[in-house]
């Protein structure tokens, strides 16, 4: 067979497009796969860089660096980090990069983070919110600039204890009469647009609070429904054990629990009430093991906290030493099953719950499931402390995990500040990071910091 000049083009050509085609994706795969920013790096940079911290990779001109960090030595609260543009390429990425990073540089702190250009903020420092700095900060094509801006007016917030009113042209001549009824309008309608507003932003938030109140009573109704059962399935083996008042004891302890645990969850209306049931049904999970080994003439089990991974598993029977992704080892109490998946390099049966649409583990969904937490563990000391690190519910125990220190900080039955040190995720609401919405009303800000050069 004769082979022509143009199939021998052809066939070249074809082999250079597919060489071409592999070393495109080999360059492109590294930074699709890119790991997220490590948040102790951020952290020590920020505690060695004087509240400025510039990733070498962002290629930050040297004179632009020292006028944003010039802009933080002026102040004591308020920390930017800058990072590679496409650094974070989702919003629970920043939402995770922030919480730590808030977390790492210490209490009634701002941070801002710009990913390349793209701002994100959060602020602990209560009345500020981060959407109005951000906004108020965009007023240059210059994102260095801008950065500046944002710094000065979140240190004005902090030493004003809110968000700094905009600063506008003073007018000049006119009568006194005026310049009174003036006022008086602009009173009027700023009163009448604040009042809207709050109203506004009070339905959103008790919305809010009724969808996360009805999902963490979801998860409870599965726990009490899962006990339930487990006594259905006991009964008949305690109806052969011979006479006797232990076992007796237990068995209505256990019975007792279960009742007590369905009459306070239909009573349920406000969150922090869910935690009286999961103590309930703590209490009835002990109970009930003590039945177990004596229908199965076991030692009695040790009273331990329940299993960290899924309290439906009930009492630990040792801790095991395990870490979350990305996180810090630390022994956490399990029980048999998942103690020996943990050593073995297996993943535990870990309690899953459904926020916005994905499964994700109770100890990562969110602070309306801290009284859920709370009420199984609250009762074992400071066991919660230990194996939280590293975790969401972790990151809003700063103050002390439980009524009066990390949740609500005035005793239980209060609103919902989860944060202790001195102020709350937002300043209102239900761990609302910016105040006025969630990380800046659910975009992080909502666009570039300036479209010009650095």
């Amino acid at each position: 067979m004769t082979i022509t000049k143009a199939a021998l083009g052809r066939f070249g050509a074809m082999i250079m497009a597919l060489f071409a085609g592999l070393l495109a994706m080999s360059m492109i795969a590294p930074a699709a796969h890119a790991a997220a920013p490590d948040p102790s790096v951020i952290v020590s940079g920020l505690k060695d860089g004087d509240n400025f911290y510039a990733d070498p990779a962002a290629n930050i001109p040297a004179n632009a660096a020292d006028a944003m960090r010039g802009a933080t030595d002026q102040t004591s609260s308020v920390y930017v980090a800058m990072l590679p543009q496409g650094s974070l390429s989702s919003q629970s990425q920043a939402s995770t990069l922030l919480r730590a990073t808030l977390k790492g540089v210490g209490p009634k702190s701002t941070v801002l983070v710009m990913n390349g250009k793209t701002p994100y903020g959060v602020t602990n420092i209560r009345g500020i919110d981060i959407d109005e700095l951000l906004r108020r900060a965009n007023t240059a094509e210059s994102p260095t600039d801008n950065v500046v801006n944002f710094v000065k007016l979140a240190d004005e917030a902090a030493t004003s204890g809110g968000v700094p009113a905009s600063s506008g042209s003073r007018s000049s001549g006119g009568g006194g009469a005026g310049v009174l009824i003036g006022i008086l309008v602009l009173a009027l309608a700023g009163g009448g647009g604040l009042f809207f507003y709050s109203r506004k932003k009070k339905k959103e938030r008790e919305a809010r609070e009724a969808r996360e109140l009805a999902a963490v009573k979801e998860t409870v109704d599965e726990d009490v429904t899962k006990f339930g059962e487990e006594i259905t399935e006991l009964d008949t083996d305690v109806k052969l054990l011979n006479d006797g008042a232990d076992h007796q004891q237990d068995w209505q302890r256990a019975l007792d629990s279960y009742d007590r645990a369905k009459s306070e969850l239909v009573a349920v209306k406000r969150p922090d009430e869910l935690r009286g049931v999961t103590t309930a049904l703590e209490e009835g999970r002990y109970a009930l093991a003590c039945v177990k080994a004596r229908v199965n003439n076991l030692p009695l089990p040790e009273r331990r906290s329940p299993c960290f991974f899924n309290p439906q598993h009930g009492p630990s029977i040792r801790d095991v030493r395990w870490a979350p992704p990305g996180g810090a080892l630390r022994d956490v109490p399990a029980c048999a099953a998942d103690a020996e998946a943990v050593e073995r390099g297996f993943e535990p049966q870990t309690r899953e719950v459904m926020v916005d649409g994905q499964r994700r583990p109770y100890y990562d969904a969110g602070p309306a499931y801290q009284p859920y937490a709370y009420g199984y563990y609250g009762g074992f000391g400071d066991v919660m402390t230990g194996m939280m690190v590293g975790t969401m519910m972790g990151s809003m125990m700063s103050g002390g995990f439980g009524y009066g220190g990390g949740y609500g900080g005035g005793g239980e039955g209060a609103a919902a500040d989860f944060g202790g040190g001195g102020g709350d995720f937002g300043g209102g609401g239900w761990g609302d990071f910016g105040g006025g919405g969630d990380f800046g009303g659910g975009d992080f800000g909502g666009g570039d910091f300036g479209g010009g050069d650095w």
